[in-house]
Order: structure tokens, then C-alpha cells, then sequence
């Protein structure tokens, strides 16, 4: 798919992952969607960096924890003279929590944020398109943890699982005109206060002995929003890490 013309909303696109995929994004000549949640200095500062680019930025603060504030943010994107054609699900929340020591409120942000709000959007999002027979496109970021045994972030691992899950369900169900992907990052950007001794050991599991950026991940997603044949998959950007 042409990228240049269309409208991608991003959620989490003030920060981080989110920023790079929304400024790649933009690149390529696609307005941005940006949504944000508490980073609204951020925001403002992202926005600034894509409309450098050309293309045109609105910003959107909600809470994804809360599933009327979701539902809101769809419709406010998609009655954008625009649309939405293209949906990021980037946002994420990273508990550290074992099985030891998790309560039952320990499940329930992850769960909100990491896996009910990225369902939320694609039922609005996807819907849109598929009945008015439109082309899109939608990219979860999951993460290797979906996959691998992270006994230290069990909430977290459990709602990267699902998402996988739900690419796959809503593959099926919007083809053929939404194409439905994820993208899992492995050793990335350390979340703050990891440490050096986390950093360490993220790069010692890498093949490639080194993490890697937010911009990686980004052209992955440019990749794969791009792609006319893909659908339901998983692209994989660990350096390795799976097979270490």
C-alpha cells in the first residue's frame, strides 16, 4: 500500500517506539493520528517533528486503562476528514510482576492497556474499512516476551501473548481489506531504571551483542505497512534473542 495520501493513528507516539514508527511514518508522506497519554509535552514536541515533514499531526490524549476513553479516541480519529487507513497499536505498560508476587490488580492494567485497547481500536478501525470496502492496514507491537518465558513480567507477557493471538483472529476476520501484522521487538530501548546490569544482560543474550533502536523497529513497520501479501504474521526484530 501507498502510504503517501494516507492517515495512520499511532497510539503510545510521543515517546520511544512510538515517536520513530510515527516519524517514519510521516516520511513517507502519511499524516499522523498521534495519540498520548500523560506525554503531552512530548506530544507537542513529536507533532512539531511531523508536520517538518509536511504531512499534517493532530493530537489525541486518552487513557487507554479505560474502555469508553478508547472507543472515544476511535471515533474522534475516524471522523477526521481523512479517515484512518493505517492503525499502529504501540502504547504499552511493562509491570514487573512474578507469579510470587502478583495480586489480582496487578492483571488488570496490562490486560486494559497492552491487549483490550488495541482490540477496541481494531474492531473500530478495521470495521470502518472492511464495510466501506477501503484498504488498511494494522500493526500491533507486541514483543518476544508474547513468545519466550518471562517468569519476572507475568502480566505483561500474558497480554503480548494475546495480542499476538488477536493479530492472528483479526487477520481472518477483516481480510480481505484490512491486512492485520505484528511487529515484536526483542532487546530494545531499557525501560527507565533498569540499570546497567539489566542493559548488560539484554545484550549478552543477543546474538548480535548489542540492542537494538527505535528506529529499527520503525522501518519494520514501514516494512510491513508497505507489504500488499502479508497477513496474520509476525515479524521478529531481536537481534536474535529467541535463539540464544
Amino acid at each position: 500500500m501507498d502510504l503517501k495520501g494516507k492517515r495512520a493513528l499511532v497510539t503510545g507516539g510521543a515517546v520511544r517506539i512510538g515517536r520513530s514508527v510515527a516519524l517514519a511514518l510521516a516520511a513517507r508522506g502519511c499524516a499522523i493520528a498521534l495519540h498520548y497519554g500523560r506525554s503531552a509535552s512530548e506530544a507537542r514536541g513529536t507533532a512539531d517533528a511531523v508536520r517538518a515533514l509536511g504531512v499534517d499531526c493532530t493530537l489525541h490524549a486518552a487513557d487507554l486503562s479505560r474502555a469508553s476513553a478508547v472507543q472515544g479516541l476511535a471515533r474522534q480519529v475516524l471522523r477526521h476528514r481523512l479517515g484512518c487507513q493505517v492503525l499502529v497499536n504501540s502504547a504499552s505498560v511493562f509491570p514487573r510482576v512474578t507469579l510470587e508476587t502478583a495480586m489480582p490488580a496487578d492483571f488488570d492494567l496490562p490486560w486494559a492497556v497492552n491487549l483490550r485497547a488495541p482490540a477496541l481500536l481494531t474492531q473500530a478501525v478495521g470495521l470502518a474499512l472492511k464495510r466501506a470496502r477501503r484498504r488498511g492496514r494494522i500493526i500491533n507491537i507486541t514483543d518476544v516476551g508474547g513468545r519466550l518465558a518471562w517468569p519476572g513480567a507475568l502480566p505483561y507477557s500474558l497480554s503480548k501473548a494475546g495480542l499476538l493471538q488477536l493479530t492472528r483472529l483479526s487477520a481472518a476476520a477483516l481480510a480481505p481489506w484490512v491486512l492485520v501484522n505484528s511487529v515484536s521487538p526483542g532487546p530494545m530501548l531499557m525501560p527507565p531504571g533498569a540499570g546497567k546490569a539489566r542493559e548488560a544482560d539484554s545484550r549478552r543474550r543477543s546474538l548480535l551483542g548489542r540492542l537494538g533502536g527505535a528506529d529499527e523497529i520503525a522501518r519494520s513497520v514501514v516494512f510491513v505497512a508497505e507489504s500488499d501479501f502479508m497477513t496474520g504474521s509476525e515479524v521478529t526484530v531481536d537481534g536474535g534473542r529467541a535463539l540464544a
